[in-house]
């Protein structure tokens, strides 16, 4: 990032599930920032009391993340559902503070540019 833009904050939530423990120690072994979890998602919950629905992909399950992130000054969410098998990402635009959701088919197209642009296109091989 250029020295003028604050590189992002990242808040997760597991969504009363059981992804804190895994969320953590992958950003510990790539050396990414650690992140805020948070507090009243962070740990198992079978009840679920915070969500309607635990499905990250469900309308209006972000909402508490999105609002612990704004209150952290965080700029992603990376939501897992309670057993860690799908994620959510969402990202507040920092001029206007709008959250965007993103689908699934948009967040794998964003980590296929990026293995593309990171491994793929040097590699010699196809990808």
């Amino acid at each position: 990032l250029p020295s003028s833009i604050d590189p992002p904050r990242f808040a997760y939530t597991a969504m009363h599930g059981i992804g804190y423990p895994f969320a953590k120690r992958v950003f510990e072994e790539f050396d990414l920032p650690e992140f805020l979890a948070v507090p009243s998602q962070r740990d198992p919950n079978f009840e679920f009391p915070t969500v309607p629905f635990p499905n990250p992909e469900e309308k209006g399950a972000l909402d508490l993340a999105k609002e612990f992130a704004s209150e952290n000054n965080c700029d992603i969410v990376l939501a897992n559902d309670p057993d860690a098998d799908r994620l959510a990402v969402a990202e507040k635009d920092r001029s206007s503070g709008e959250w965007t959701v993103f689908s699934g088919d948009q967040i794998g197209v964003m980590i296929g540019h990026w293995i593309w642009t990171q491994v793929g296109k040097d590699c010699g091989k196809p990808v």
